[in-house]
């Protein structure tokens, strides 16, 4: 059986799943990830629905990714135009998010290459990783 892990994105962190999940096929695994994220949910829509829940395979490729405000029952009173905005929204702020992370990564990795082209000692970390 495949074993999925289930990442959770938020802001500008990722909840890595260290153990994962045997599940029988990606079907399973999406509807793994819906309870999870309606867990996740609970009580806390408002904060969450930028958030996405990543699903990686066993051999660690990407399967799934699934926003939170694409699920979030709390709009269900909403108009189907505003709900729809709202997730675009949501999605935008996401990809941007993800967007100025990359590149901070990336700019402490030249800082690094740069430190250690001039045989200067440099050590990065960022959320208690290493950038190097």
């Amino acid at each position: 059986m495949p074993r999925y892990y289930f990442n959770v994105k938020r802001r500008e962190d990722t909840l890595l799943d260290p153990d994962g999940m045997d599940l029988p096929d990606e079907a399973a695994a999406r509807e793994y990830a819906l309870h999870v994220m309606s867990e996740l949910m609970r009580n806390a829509n408002v904060r969450t629905r930028g958030w996405r829940l990543a699903a990686i395979d066993e051999n660690r490729r990407s399967c799934f990714e699934l926003l939170f405000a694409s699920y979030d029952d709390s709009m269900a009173h909403l108009t189907p135009e505003f709900r729809s905005s709202v997730e675009t929204i949501c999605r935008r702020h996401a990809l941007l998010t993800d967007a100025i992370v990359d590149v901070r990564t990336t700019m402490q990795q030249i800082k690094g290459t740069l430190a250690r082209s001039g045989r200067r000692p440099y050590l990065a970390a960022e959320n208690g990783r290493d950038c190097r």
